[in-house]
């Protein structure tokens, strides 16, 4: 890989991350910046903020971002330690539509995307400007991949990196390597399509992929984590719920994973569809661990009364 392919990763995963940002800020101009008072009026059931957490996540694109606004609640006493439990849940499963969306085949007319909502960006009725601010980020989103994907195939010929993704077929390296990659990004959207696209090129099989992603769902937490730092105790559990939950889906999935052939299953569920798979893989976990915590909410909240108990005054 040399400095050019390295400078272009970089500019191609800058690209990625400025569309997904451009996109989801239009959304929510779109919405009218009424995101908050959605996700305050439609928690008052389990159903109800499970749902919202679902939907208002899809919509934005962002688990991080509606984790970000659930610690804001939580710190000014808005919202409850249970309400956001069940949002918590319905977020995971919403967040996993990016990777379904980045798994699709649209690199060739993403610059099309990108021409067509920059010229709606100039029209003055405000509804065109917010279509075509979604439409660029989308565009330029796909342009960034492309370019990511161009720059990795030379890592193909490394034998180091061949050795370290060779590593990650040990359950623990691949959850580690997930986990701190994403927490450096920050964004665990771009680190599934960072994967997506190694996958792609033929760097890395669904046998390593799978726990990587594991551990890129227990990366997305760090944010939140330091969104809690020095803010209420109910913020802060808020933050651990959110990392908890993520632990014990990773948990649940090593343990189908040994007693279950997972990989072969998702391979011939997207045969020759190495993206296809990762999102499909990325999917899965998130709806079958929301699903099966779903009863269990009022047991999380104890757990984290425990792990993030109240300081005794002195």
């Amino acid at each position: 890989m040399t400095i050019s392919d390295f400078f272009s990763l970089l500019g191609g995963l800058g690209l990625f991350l400025y569309g997904m940002k451009m996109m989801r800020g239009h959304l929510e101009q779109a919405a009218s910046g009424r995101m908050p008072d959605l996700l305050k009026g439609l928690t008052g059931t389990s159903l109800r903020g499970f749902l919202a957490g679902t939907g208002i996540t899809a919509a934005v694109q962002s688990s991080t971002a509606v984790m970000v606004l659930l610690i804001g609640f939580a710190d000014a006493g808005i919202m409850t330690l249970t309400q956001t439990v069940w949002v918590i849940l319905g977020a995971n499963i919403g967040t996993t539509v990016t990777a379904q969306l980045t798994a699709l085949n649209i690199k060739g007319i993403a610059p099309l995307f990108a021409f067509v909502g920059i010229l709606l960006l100039f029209s003055k009725k405000e509804r065109n400007q917010c279509v075509g601010g979604i439409l660029s980020g989308l565009g330029i989103m796909f342009i960034g991949l492309a370019m990511v994907e161009t720059s990795v195939r030379p890592l193909g010929d490394s034998r180091y990196f061949c050795a370290l993704l060779t590593e990650c077929q040990n359950p623990l390296t691949g959850i580690l390597a997930g986990t701190v990659f994403t927490a450096l990004l920050q964004s665990s959207t771009a680190s599934v399509a960072i994967l997506q696209t190694l996958a792609n090129n033929g760097l890395v099989g669904i046998r390593q992929s799978i726990y990587i992603v594991f551990g890129q769902n227990m990366g997305t937490c760090f944010t939140a984590l330091l969104a809690a730092g020095g803010a209420s105790m109910n913020a802060k559990r808020t933050a651990v719920l959110h990392l908890l939950v993520n632990i014990l889906g990773t948990a649940l999935f090593l343990i189908l994973g040994f007693l279950l052939p997972f990989p072969r299953w998702m391979e011939q569920l997207a045969p020759h569809e190495p993206a296809r798979q990762i999102a499909n893989v990325h999917t899965i976990f998130n709806v079958v661990t929301s699903l099966a915590l779903l009863p269990f909410g009022g047991m999380l909240v104890k757990a984290v009364s425990v792990l993030v108990p109240e300081k005794k005054r002195r």
